[in-house]
């Protein structure tokens, strides 16, 4: 079995995503009220910040991600157990709630792929070193992309002989609004072939304390993740924000039907970003969006499943029925 990295975000690619970098900014920052994606936080050190948040016991998106993997491993593999496969992680991380399946593929003698696509070099560099430590003498072969999702799509749709199973986990859909939720599932629709499945993990609406509790944790991890955005503006783009004079809160916001966490200006100051040759205005306390993480229910996860062109397979539940992965196939 091989072990295999491959960075596609060198020469053009780099150039093309500091450009897509540099736009976002001046378009979050150009409006009222301000608001930035939160995927501009995901260099390697907010890669690994993140990493932090999932092992919050209070953070329940990941918690009951991994009781759902540990309840339904075997049901998964008796769906992709009838012929050879490759398991595709679109933002892998370090791939830690997954291994609970691969570890389980793995001792059911399945033979199969691991391809873990992620922007971060490092978080993909890292992962990979550690499967081939753990895994080497094993049925699962890995080839690693630090790539754009579609950027590492394109590349395995050109070799045809598996079946695909798609994982795109911790409810990181929920970051989108819903047209673009839409539009994004429609693109991996086009990126996979007839039959393919695409698991895909929704946080699911519930009490707003328990939402609040969830992204606002004792230990300030949180506030380190979102303020990390500070670091990344003033290294990549030459912005001169000073980090101790923000702080950061998340609220569920009952009009979006998401948790949405602000970064806020603890005084009135102005920031000057040399790459985009802008000053930017800040009033005191005025607020600086920086997460959107969309709640949903059942039947807006069945709907936007059939809208875009996918049969749903199944639903796999957490004993609280807070979180689902809605295992789906495509269908064309």
């Amino acid at each position: 079995m091989s072990f295999e990295f491959h960075n596609l975000r060198s020469g053009t690619a780099t150039a093309s995503s500091d450009d897509q970098f540099a736009q976002a900014v001046l378009d979050g920052l150009s409006r009222e009220p301000k608001r930035l994606p939160s995927w501009l936080i995901f260099d390697d050190r907010g890669s690994e910040i993140f990493t932090e948040i999932t092992q919050l016991a209070g953070y329940h998106p990941a918690q009951c991600e991994i009781e759902i993997f540990q309840t339904h491993k075997q049901s998964i593999t008796n769906m992709l157990a009838k012929e050879a496969f490759r398991v595709i992680e679109l933002g892998a991380g370090d791939g830690g709630k997954t291994q609970i399946l691969l570890e389980y593929f793995i001792q059911s003698q399945l033979t199969f792929d691991y391809v873990p696509i992620d922007i971060s070099e490092g978080a993909i560099k890292n992962l990979v070193a550690f499967l081939e430590l753990r895994f080497l003498q094993s049925t699962m072969s890995v080839t690693g992309l630090a790539a754009d999702y579609f950027d590492g799509l394109r590349v395995i749709k050109e070799q045809p002989h598996l079946r695909n199973i798609v994982l795109f986990l911790g409810s990181t859909i929920g970051n989108m609004e819903l047209p673009a939720a839409e539009l994004f599932v429609r693109q991996l629709r086009e990126s996979l072939n007839d039959g393919d499945y695409l698991m895909i993990g929704f946080d699911l609406m519930k009490h707003p304390k328990t939402l609040y509790a969830a992204y606002n944790d004792s230990t300030g991890v949180f506030e380190r993740f979102n303020l990390h955005l500070l670091d990344v503006l003033n290294r990549k783009l030459g912005a001169n924000f000073v980090k101790n004079q923000y702080v950061q809160q998340g609220h569920y916001n009952p009009r979006t039907h998401a948790v949405e966490r602000h970064i806020y200006s603890t005084r009135e100051q102005v920031v000057f970003i040399e790459a985009l040759g802008k000053e930017f205005a800040f009033r005191a306390w005025e607020p600086m969006q920086t997460e959107h993480s969309y709640k949903y229910t059942p039947s807006e996860i069945e709907g936007l499943a059939e809208k875009s062109g996918y049969r749903i397979v199944k639903h796999l539940f957490d004993t609280q029925a807070y979180f689902v992965d809605s295992i789906w196939e495509v269908k064309k």
